[in-house]
Formats: C-alpha cells, structure tokens, sequence
C-alpha cells in the first residue's frame, strides 16, 4: 500500500473511531444549540409591541392626530394620540409611564427621561405637515393640491460596500469567520495535540507504527481529525443559516459566494499547516499536560499572527505590512481573507499565497514526520525539540552519506548544472517581480537577479570543471 493509501486509512480510522465518541457527539450538540441560541434568541425576546403613545396638550392643527397615525402606520409604527387639558396632567401622565412623549403646543416636545429619535421624527413631521397644510388652507391653496405637494417621495436605501464589487458584509463576513477560522484551528489543533499524547501513553501508537510509517500516521491523524472538525463547522454554520430565516432573528451580514470559498480553503490551509506542528510537538511529551506547555508557543504564534493581521488590514489593507503578513504561510490563513473581502489583493495574491502555504505544508510534514517519528516512542521526561531532530542522525548517518555521495556525482554533471541554471533564473525573476510588485523598489528587486547571476556563473564554472 502506498503512503497515501495509509495515511487515508489511518484517516478513516480517527473519523470512525472520534464520531463515535460520546463527547464528539455532545460538542457537536452544543455547538448547534449555541449557535441557533445567539441568532434566534434576541428575536424571541424582542418585543413585539412597537405601539408609542403621544400625549397632546393645548393648540394643535386640526390634522396632526391623523398625519402622525399616517407616519406612524407608513414606519410600521403604531401611534395613539392622548389629549389632556392642561399641562400639569399631562406632565403627570408622562412621568407615569402613560405615554411616552408630551406635545405641548405643536411647539415642545417633552419626554420623561431620554429622546426617543424615531418616535421625534414622526412627531416632528406630522407637526411640519400639518402646519404646512393650515398656512395652504389660508392662502387660499385647496386640500388636493397640497397633498399632492406634499406627497412623500419614496427613497430606496442601497449598501454598495467600502470596495466596489464587494456586498457591504464581506468585510464584516471575512472578520467574524476569520476570528471563527483561528478559533476552529486552536480547538482541532488541539485534538491532534491531545490525540497523539493519549495514543503514545496508552502505547496504542507501538500497534499503529507497526504497520503504518510515522509520517503517514500524523498526516492521516491531521486529515481525519480536519474533515471531522469541519464536517462539525459545516452542520453549525447550516444551523446558524437556517435560523436567521425567519424574520425576527438576528441579523448575519451578507457574504458573497467568492469570499466564503476563500474562508474555506484558508481554513483547511491554516489546519493542515498548524495541525502538523500540533502533532510533532505533541510527540515531545507523554501527559497531556506537558503537551500543552510544548504547544504554547504555536497558539502564542498564531494569536500574535491574528492581531498583527487584524491591525494591519485595518489601517491599510493594500500596505506592505498588510501583504507581507498575507504572504507569509503563517499569517496568511489570519490575513489573507479579510484582504480577499476588502478587495485589496491583485489576482496573483491569494494564487501566490496558496503556493507558499502548500510548499510550506510540503516541507513541514517532512520535519514533523520525523520529530514525530523519533519522539513517539519515548516515554518519562519531555523529550526537547533538538534532540527529537538528531534521534536518529547518528544511526542513519552512514546511509545518508552514501546516498549524499550519489546526489552530489549526479547534480555534477554538466546537464544537471544547466538544468540548475535555469532553475535558477526563473526563481530569480519570479522573486524579483514579487519584491517589486511589493515594495515598488527597484534596488530591492535587483538583489534576486544579482544573487542569481552569481549562482549560474559558480554552476557553469562547476561544469566546466567536471566536464
């Protein structure tokens, strides 16, 4: 069987075994149930009576009464006007809580302690109406012609975003799910900590790693606990959706199709890099409360990675700080999807982001595969970083040294060294063209091509040497 094939079966194993879990069971519970709680909730409580009393007290225009029911109707608002003969009972009233505002002349506008902005409008425009009705009426204007006049006009409200060609809730949409995002890689992160610490102290890993090769077995441990933890996110975000239906609940901002499929795949970039780092890390220790001191340094990290993002996207998303950040494969799950939802990345960003984040996970399940493999076996003390590294260079250095032997008479040939050469130059010009992209220096993005013009020049001079 091949590595992919045992690492997927070790997946399919950590799904099988964790959904069967009563605690997987009861998180995925909870998370639902908390989820639907904060979006359906201050819809349930809210009230549903929006009804404002109005007490009137002295001269008023003989069709105010009927023009602020109209605006209140019009504002979904009901209104009942109260009239009171004199202003001590009518001050009485207010500060009795039977109505919520006294009309003192068509003139002052009392309130018992705070200014109620809707309620003031309304009053204020049925008053301004009114009044613009009587003076009609005594100029000699009829009744149909100053309605007509002053006919509302119909205004229609549009949020058209801080970017154009991005909806007013991306960026608000790519914020809350980003902070959801680092949340989600802690909490699965930690489940692959945990997980290796557990098999490793009750020695189940010695069965394990008697079939399957230790680097197949974190990455498959990293897949199967990752489509599981966002099986969960995805059945929470359903719930969450299907409970903002109704009308009453909270409101979610709107997100566009193209900045939640880049959430995504952040999210499952961000898991497997971070992942990998939780498991190898995890293999230094045998409790689970060693195994959390090894890990700090990885949350620590990753939440330092969230605020420098947060702070630098906020004050200017297309500075360097701000592409660096969504560059470098660390922060680039934290940084890159608010930028994405801001519109503030060329279309060549995220593409180059995704390449640097995949050669990392590349590299990085080539270094914890190997910590991983030298340190699960170890028991009492937490094995250091360092020495989990050099386990097994002392063993293998004999190997190593031929099959280095072998690489060197081969990279030496006068074909390999061209191949080499033009390696090379595209790397050279690909990093020239993004430092200048970057920083719009050119002394900057002339050191690229300059280190490059000394390598193929050591290269040819190599081959012609064993030519």
């Amino acid at each position: 069987m091949t590595g992919w094939g045992q690492g997927w079966l070790v997946a399919r194993r950590e799904i099988r075994e964790r959904s069967r879990t009563r605690g997987f069971r009861v998180s995925l519970v909870l998370m639902v149930v908390v989820v639907v709680a904060l979006v359906a909730l201050p819809g349930l409580f809210r009230s549903g009576d929006t009804t404002k009393t109005v007490g009137v007290v002295g001269t008023t225009p003989l069709t105010f009464t009927q023009l602020l029911v109209a605006q209140g109707d019009a504002a979904d608002t009901g209104i009942e006007v109260y009239g009171f003969d004199a202003l001590p009972t009518g001050q009485e009233a207010l500060r009795d809580h039977q109505v919520d505002v006294l009309v003192v002349n068509t003139r002052t506008l009392q309130w018992r302690d705070k200014t109620d902005p809707s309620l003031q409008t309304l009053i204020t425009t049925a008053i301004h109406v009114s009044v613009v009705q009587q003076r009609a009426a005594a100029a000699g204007i009829d009744s149909a012609t100053t309605a007509e006049l002053l006919a509302p006009v119909p205004v229609s409200n549009t949020a058209i975003g801080a970017v154009a060609g991005r909806s007013a809730g991306d960026a608000t949409a790519a914020a809350l799910m980003t902070m959801a995002l680092m949340a989600a890689i802690v909490i699965y992160g930690n489940l692959v900590l945990t997980g290796v610490v557990e098999e490793k102290s009750t020695r189940v890993v010695e069965v394990l790693l008697a079939r399957v090769p230790a680097r197949a077995l974190l990455a498959g441990k990293v897949v199967g606990i990752g489509l599981l933890g966002f099986f969960q996110l995805a059945v929470t975000a359903l719930a969450a959706f299907v409970a903002s239906i109704p009308g009453d609940s909270v409101d979610l901002p709107a997100v566009s199709g193209g900045v939640l499929a880049w959430v995504v795949a952040w999210f499952l970039l961000g898991y497997a890099l971070y992942a990998m780092m939780y498991g190898a890390l995890g293999s230094l220790a045998s409790r689970t409360e060693d195994a959390q001191n090894v890990a700090g340094p990885v949350s620590y990290v990753m939440i330092a990675g969230y605020w420098a993002s947060l702070f630098a996207i906020s004050q200017d998303p297309e500075g360097l700080w701000s592409r660096l950040l969504s560059l470098f494969p660390a922060t680039a799950p934290l940084a890159m999807p608010g930028r994405i939802a801001l519109g503030a990345t060329t279309w060549w960003e995220p593409l180059v982001a995704v390449a640097l984040i995949l050669a990392a996970i590349a590299g990085l399940v080539m270094v914890a595969g190997r910590v991983y493999g030298n340190a699960i076996l170890h028991s009492g003390a937490t094995l250091k970083l360092r020495d989990a590294w050099r386990a097994s260079q002392g063993s293998a250095r004999g190997a190593t040294s031929t099959q280095v032997e072998k690489v060197t008479q081969m990279l030496s040939t006068p074909q390999a060294s061209r191949i080499l050469a033009v390696a090379a130059i595209v790397l050279g010009v690909l990093t020239s063209v993004v430092i200048f992209a970057l920083t719009r220096d050119v002394v900057w993005s002339l050191v690229p091509l300059l280190l490059t013009i000394g390598a193929v020049r050591g290269l040819r001079h190599r081959a012609g040497r064993h030519g």
